[in-house]
């Protein structure tokens, strides 16, 4: 029989290659409560993005689902009984899990954002969250708890550059419509037939300001325990790898995933271990 443990193990392992492969830098016991949380994240996903019925009802029976077993510490379901006992055992907070859950039900009604400040609060619950609920798995300091937030929120920026092409198919934005129209772009014809230039100089802004936030996360790699530091770097340097090779060619991100390349990993092995030497 299937451990409730491997199952979360299997559903990281098939959605997340470059994250998951990260983590296997990570002590044992704090790799096996990332399992979980990344397990738990991505079946709130698939509510949403690839749902049997009906998306918002699905994700009210979800809900409904994690309300259950937060309040009796258990669950029918195997993702839910173990991530509801990772909760309980390393302080994960009831408020950050409800922003993650609002966050996914944005994205059943709310398809572009005018903003960067209106950005913010979806990020802060799809992916600050998850900084912050890493560092308490990691048993990090509260001191820390700033930089985990911003690197949740460098890595899903990243996300969201790469992921234009898929986003789109499903008519959403995540670019602030305020930085399409800085650079000429009309939303309604946001889509691969953007002037190429116009894109270019767009991507560009996103890029600049995402290394931004790497280097900012970064100053606090210090407060992560040092047996985990250089899974962390691994993971935020893995990011920061595929975005440097969109800021190559932007125009990629329309017609291909991109992913880092075999090369590409021993620099990247070798700067995270640097970067976590050197915290």
């Amino acid at each position: 029989m299937v451990s409730d443990l491997e199952i979360c193990r299997r559903i990281f392992r098939k959605y997340s290659w470059t994250y998951y492969y990260s983590t296997q830098m990570l002590p044992p016991d704090v790799r096996k409560r990332v399992w979980v949380l990344y397990a738990f994240f991505r079946l709130a996903d698939e509510h949403v993005d690839n749902p049997v019925l009906e998306p918002a009802e699905q994700l009210r029976a979800f809900r409904d689902d994690v309300d259950f077993a937060w309040s009796r510490g258990t669950s029918r379901e195997p993702v839910l009984r173990c991530f509801v006992r990772v909760a309980r055992q390393h302080g994960i907070e009831r408020p950050w899990v409800e922003a993650f859950l609002d966050s996914m039900e944005m994205d059943l009604t709310v398809s572009c954002y005018p903003r960067y400040s209106d950005l913010e609060r979806y990020v802060y619950g799809s992916a600050e969250v998850v900084g912050l609920m890493m560092a308490r798995v990691m048993r990090a300091p509260d001191a820390g708890l700033g930089h985990a937030r911003l690197l949740g929120h460098a890595m899903q920026t990243t996300n969201f550059l790469r992921d234009v092409a898929e986003d789109h198919a499903r008519g959403r934005i995540y670019i602030p419509l305020e930085d399409l129209h800085r650079f000429g772009i009309d939303p309604s014809s946001w889509g691969p037939g953007v002037p190429e230039g116009r894109f270019r100089a767009l991507m560009a802004h996103q890029i600049r300001r995402n290394m931004r936030q790497y280097m900012e996360a970064h100053q606090g790699l210090r407060y992560v325990p040092p047996a985990c530091r250089f899974g962390v770097a691994l993971a935020s340097f893995s990011y920061q790898s595929v975005l440097y090779r969109i800021s190559r060619d932007p125009v990629s991100v329309w017609h291909n995933r991109v992913k880092n390349a075999r090369g590409d990993y021993p620099p990247v092995l070798w700067r995270a271990a640097y970067a976590a030497f050197m915290a």
